[in-house]
């Protein structure tokens, strides 16, 4: 995790809640997550109907904290129940590529930005499920120092990311 001031970086974007309470995070945009499994995956352990057989029958792939080395849990909503879980993890990380990447050599079912899963799932790489759940929402920030001057660079940069991530509905704010 990169320390803004210590490390004198002008700005970084970061998913999920914020720690540093004294830095300027500006919303740029909400990440749905979408469950996914290789082909490959659903053929050797079948297709998971509900998100608890996630803990006991099927393997995931995860996220976990930098903060703390600890993975997160899994959410899913489904009439306005949320079922949260932990999982049987085979592999945890801590980048969504890494994520994806493990996610398509069939190593476990996983929550992806939708962004990036719909054109795998379109492809036939990865497939949706657990489609009758709905996946958790994260938010995306950039994030920089606290500075009554905000370089010309920078906040060119801000509105940049703003207005990128504005040109995709799914990622409203």
């Amino acid at each position: 995790s990169v320390d803004l001031l210590v490390d004198n970086v002008d700005c970084v974007i970061r998913g999920g809640e914020l720690v540093d309470q004294s830095l300027v995070a500006r919303r740029v945009a909400n990440v749905p997550l979408t469950t996914v499994a290789s082909p490959a995956y659903l053929r050797a352990h079948g297709t998971p109907t509900h998100p608890e057989q996630l803990e006991s029958e099927h393997h995931m792939v995860n996220h976990f904290s930098t903060r703390n080395g600890q993975p997160f849990t899994s959410e899913f909503t489904k009439d306005g129940h949320t079922v949260e879980i932990s999982g049987r993890y085979k592999l945890s990380v801590n980048e969504s590529n890494a994520l994806t990447a493990a996610a398509l050599a069939g190593l476990g079912v996983s929550q992806i930005a939708t962004l990036t899963a719909r054109p795998l799932i379109e492809r036939g790489e990865l497939v949706q499920v657990l489609s009758d759940w709905s996946g958790p929402v994260i938010p995306l920030y950039v994030v920089y120092p606290p500075n009554r001057h905000l370089s010309a660079k920078v906040r060119a940069f801000v509105e940049w990311v703003v207005d990128l991530f504005s040109q995709h509905p799914q990622m409203s704010r």
